[in-house]
Formats: structure tokens, C-alpha cells, sequence
């Protein structure tokens, strides 16, 4: 077993190739800068970064780096653990942005420069951040539990990532994601769905998207959930009931600046765990992926992973 290196994971795919554009200077730039041991891996399918994650913590790695988008941290955060307990508790995460939506990078405040990203990294220390849990069920009808650094929405925000993951982007996240964002506002049906938040009763709501809130932003720099915090073991919860054409397109235009939530269509409740069920399958977004299907039990799991991270109020 080798001890004290880094792993450092690449989605060469991720940001519509820019992974793929940055990596060699990225690497170089890395082992110029540090003295300690460094093991590259590339994905080429879907897990791959969770196998790799989970390989180099149980060889010793204590330090795993995400090379990629909200869709590569997540799957290597998931390599952090096995049957829901952590490898090593004190392995740590490094996240390198190069995806489309880079809402977990933005949510850390994340230098945009890959070079001053780099130096934060190799800074000593890091911090004990929440992850979220939610157990779903897959195409075949299993039940999964999964984890997630950043956010998952039901109904627009899941139609969202959904469309997104189809199409070219070539212009950014902030553009598909507001393209994808302002045609399906403009069409998508309101779900009636039954919740359960924390130890409450069930109660039957009407909306159109509902967004389980772990970090601040998403989507290209939408600020959904925008008085988040990463590490005070909540969730925020907001709620988006149905409202007319015009109200939608006004507060579709809040969402990068998080005025939305003044809006009386949307409502922002605060919870450790919440149920949701529904008579129709509904699919459910996490961290930028569709996952699965209705019914969902999530969960936080507070300071779950150690991250690199520079902002202190997170």
C-alpha cells in the first residue's frame, strides 16, 4: 500500500471537452508545484471515477481531486464510501472546475483561474462539509442509496439537466442551462407530489419544481437555494408552486441573482430528511445527472467529507 499520495481523477469529457483541452497543462502545473506522489486516472464511462476514487483511498491516497463538472465530483464522492461509511475519514477532496454547470465549484467560491484553483489546493488544511443521501429507485426498479455534494431537483430542474445532457455546449453552462430553463418554463406541467419533511405529517403539494438545496448555486450560476450553508447540517428546501405564464418568466429571471425566493410562488423550508411520493414515476436530478424514479428519501449527512475549500462561511 503506498501512503500519503494523490489521486487525481479526469473527466476528459467534462465541460464539452475542456477537461480533456486543460489536462496535460493542468498536470503540469501540479507537479510542479507540490513534492508528493501523484496517480492520474482518465474516465471513460459512466462510475468510472467512483471505482478509481475508491481504489486509490483503500491503497492509501489522502487526497482525491475531481477533475470535471458537479456530475465527476459526485461520482468520485461516491468512491469515498462503501455501504454508506467512509474509507478513510481523513482522505480529502479536491475539486478542479472544468464541467458545464460548475455549481459545487461556485458553491466552494472556487478561484475561476485552473492555476489559483491549483494553489488552493495544495494549501494545507480543509473542511468538514455536509453531503446529502437519497435513496431512489433505478431503472430496474432496485432500490439505490447515493450520495450528493451540491443539490437534486424534482420537475423543472430535473427536465432541465434532462434536455441539457442532449445538446451541444459549446456556449457554457450559463447559456444552456438558461435556454433549457426558459423553454420548459414555458411548457412544463405542475406534479402533485406528497412530502414529508423531517418528522411532520404528509402534506399533498402542486409544483413545478422542487429543489433539495445542499450548496448555493447550479446550473450555469443559478442561485437556487441562495442562503445555503455546507456545513449546518440542513438542507434548504424550495418549493416551486404553480403560477401563471408571466410569473414564470419573471421569476425565472431572479434565479441568478436568488431574488426568487421574495417571490409568494416560492417558499424555502429548512429540513434534515424529507420523503417524497407521488401516484406517477417521476424522475429526479442529482448534482447535474438523472438518476432514477419516485418514491425518494433524502437525507443529510452532516460534515461528511473533508474538502479543499477556500471560503470560511460556507
Amino acid at each position: 500500500m503506498k501512503t500519503n499520495y494523490v489521486t487525481i481523477v479526469i473527466n476528459p469529457s467534462a465541460g464539452n471537452g475542456k477537461a480533456k483541452s486543460e489536462a496535460q497543462s493542468l498536470l503540469q502545473k501540479i507537479k510542479s508545484s507540490c513534492n508528493f506522489e501523484i496517480d492520474i486516472a482518465f474516465t471513460k464511462g459512466k462510475n468510472d471515477a467512483t471505482l478509481f476514487t475508491r481504489k486509490a483511498i483503500l491503497d492509501g491516497a489522502s487526497m482525491v481531486i475531481a477533475v470535471g463538472g458537479d456530475g465527476t465530483v459526485n461520482e468520485v464522492v461516491n468512491g469515498f464510501f462503501v455501504e454508506g461509511k467512509p474509507i478513510n475519514p481523513l482522505c480529502e477532496l479536491g475539486v478542479i472546475n472544468c464541467g458545464t454547470g460548475g455549481g459545487y465549484a461556485r458553491t466552494l467560491k472556487n478561484p475561476h483561474p485552473i492555476g489559483l484553483q491549483i494553489e488552493q489546493l495544495l494549501q494545507p488544511g480543509s473542511k468538514a462539509l455536509d453531503l446529502g443521501c437519497i435513496n431512489y429507485l433505478d431503472c430496474s426498479g432496485t432500490k439505490i442509496d447515493r450520495l450528493f455534494v451540491n443539490e437534486c431537483q424534482i420537475g423543472i430542474g430535473s427536465a432541465v439537466a434532462s434536455l441539457v445532457g442532449k445538446k451541444s455546449k459549446i456556449f457554457g453552462g450559463t447559456i444552456a442551462f438558461g435556454l433549457a430553463a426558459t423553454v420548459l418554463a414555458m411548457s412544463i406541467k405542475p406534479l402533485s407530489l406528497t412530502i414529508g419533511f423531517d418528522n411532520e405529517a404528509f402534506q399533498e403539494y402542486r409544483l413545478i419544481g422542487l429543489v433539495v438545496g445542499n450548496g448555493t448555486e447550479c446550473a450555469g450560476g443559478m442561485k437556487l437555494t441562495p442562503d445555503a450553508k455546507l456545513s449546518d447540517g440542513f438542507f434548504d428546501v424550495l418549493s416551486i408552486n404553480d403560477m401563471n405564464m408571466g410569473q414564470r418568466i419573471m421569476n425565472l429571471s431572479k434565479v441568478y441573482s436568488g431574488k426568487h425566493i421574495l417571490s409568494p410562488h416560492c417558499t424555502i423550508k429548512r429540513c434534515k430528511k424529507l420523503k417524497v411520493r407521488s401516484t406517477i414515476e417521476v424522475p429526479l436530478e442529482s448534482d447535474g445527472e438523472i438518476l432514477g424514479n419516485s418514491p425518494f428519501d433524502i437525507e443529510i449527512l452532516p460534515l461528511a467529507i473533508r474538502v479543499k475549500a477556500g471560503n470560511i462561511n460556507i
